[in-house]
């Protein structure tokens, strides 16, 4: 008889594992910090004197049951329609069940929503070639302002305490992940003589003078581009926080989606090669989409610029992805981390958790080792796609910042530097970016015990 008191015995009434698996080790591993053994054979189970899990139909009167609706059991992908959300314990749920200690089938539901298995059967894509929100379950239930999983998680939690006092579990610490996006390096330099030219031609007809003055004065170098400038700035306030950050740029030549700037960036490499507590990141174009050459060449484009071996992080420009291509493009690319898991729409968790967890290929049933770190907020779905004012932002913001803190998980927040130029009598989003940064540091490794 083995008996390991800190570990989580889950019996399987099916030797097809492989889904099960995945989904046990983010929950146990990886939310829980504790470890577990999926067992086979009944009468061993049986035996295991530790934190059970019985996931099988038949009552065995040992541990807690969670019925299986199946899903975990399949092999490839399937459309599921009409999937029932129900309250268990003031928390959506789905995948219901009537018998167990569970309503509902709490592996499948985290599986369905890790794994975005939504989204192998999009009804429509937006414009962009993108999944809508608006067909998201989570969307259409109004959780998607809610991390889930981590929720169903932690109640499961709280049942094997009650049942087993004596398993100890690790607790998460909430991080603040401050990233950045590089769509346009310069507002007024390197745009070529006929575009700079149409500016002022347009700051004329809309009487912009004081924009006229600017411009001729960054063109003289009498001061700085403000788009340069707000890099530099977001630089400097990390660095007196002690703060690491990502910056993701765009390396594509100049097209209706891309940099509307011309080569050379002498000064705007040299920046990215010198920055340091900083990931450096591709922002693979629009053009990369389901393109896999065209991201290994920005990739290699910016290995130069950066004069280094290996770019491993990513996210997608226009947050244009498709499941499951375009996380199989990153990693045949060489990625080993993105940022892309986010609606451009709608702010929130897009695969329900707050917690980093790597791509599983449903299709072909397998883990890979691309980690996906959900992005929660995006500056220009708050100001532009839902068009808050300012405090209305920040409050939004707070909000999910605390959601990230009941996860222990990660408050990923996606700024652009365009958005963050000029000064904050001008510019209210800079103070808002301020309010963010200071609030979300000020509870940074914090331990969420929950009740």
């Amino acid at each position: 008889m083995v008996n390991f008191d800190n570990m989580i015995y889950i019996y399987s009434s099916s030797e097809n594992i492989k889904r099960l698996n995945y989904i046990a080790r983010h929950i146990f591993n990886s939310v829980l910090g504790i470890d577990y053994s999926i067992v086979l054979d009944k009468n061993t189970f049986l035996q295991q004197e530790g934190a059970c899990i019985n996931y099988s139909d038949e009552d065995l009167h040992h541990g807690l049951q969670i019925v299986p609706n199946g899903l975990l059991f399949e092999k490839g992908v399937r459309e599921i329609s009409d999937i029932e959300v129900f309250q268990w314990n003031k928390i959506s749920c789905f995948f219901k069940q009537t018998e167990g200690d569970f309503l509902f089938d709490l592996f499948a539901a985290s599986f369905y929503l890790l794994t975005l298995y939504e989204e192998y059967f999009p009804k429509r894509l937006d414009e962009h070639g993108r999944f809508n929100p608006n067909d998201s379950l989570a969307y259409n239930h109004s959780f998607l302002e809610v991390p889930v999983i981590d929720r169903w998680v932690y109640l499961l939690k709280e049942e094997l305490i009650k049942k087993y006092p004596d398993v100890k579990f690790k607790e998460r610490r909430f991080r603040f992940i401050s990233t950045f996006d590089v769509d346009h390096p310069y507002m007024y330099l390197k745009k070529g003589f006929i575009r700079s030219i149409g500016g002022i031609m347009r700051d004329l007809i809309n009487s912009r003078f004081s924009d006229i003055i600017l411009r001729f004065a960054v063109h003289f170098r009498i001061k700085p581009d403000p788009y340069m400038e707000a890099l530099h700035w977001i630089d400097q306030i990390h660095k007196e926080k002690g703060k690491s950050y990502y910056l993701f740029a765009l390396m594509k030549d100049r097209g209706k989606y891309g940099r509307k700037t011309l080569y050379p960036l002498t000064s705007y490499y040299k920046f990215l090669k010198n920055l340091s507590s900083t990931t450096v990141g591709l922002h693979p174009s629009y053009n990369a989409y389901l393109n896999l050459g065209q991201l290994i060449i920005e990739k290699k484009r910016l290995e130069k610029v950066l004069g280094k071996n290996e770019v491993t992080a990513s996210r997608k420009h226009y947050l244009r992805m498709l499941v499951p291509e375009t996380f199989r493009d990153l990693e045949d690319a060489g990625f080993r981390e993105d940022f892309t898991t986010a609606f451009a729409h709608a702010p929130g968790f897009r695969s329900g958790t707050a917690i980093p967890y790597y791509f599983y290929d449903v299709e072909n049933d397998i883990e890979s080792k691309l980690l996906l770190n959900p992005t929660i907020i995006m500056d220009s779905c708050l100001i532009t796609h839902l068009g808050l004012y300012p405090e209305e932002a920040l409050s939004k913001i707070k909000h999910l910042i605390d959601e990230c803190k009941k996860s222990g998980g990660d408050f990923v927040s996606l700024w652009h530097n365009s958005n963050l130029n000029g000064n904050s009598k001008n510019n209210p989003w800079i103070n808002i970016f301020i309010e963010m940064f200071n609030y979300a540091i000020s509870i940074e490794n914090d331990i969420f015990v929950p009740k």
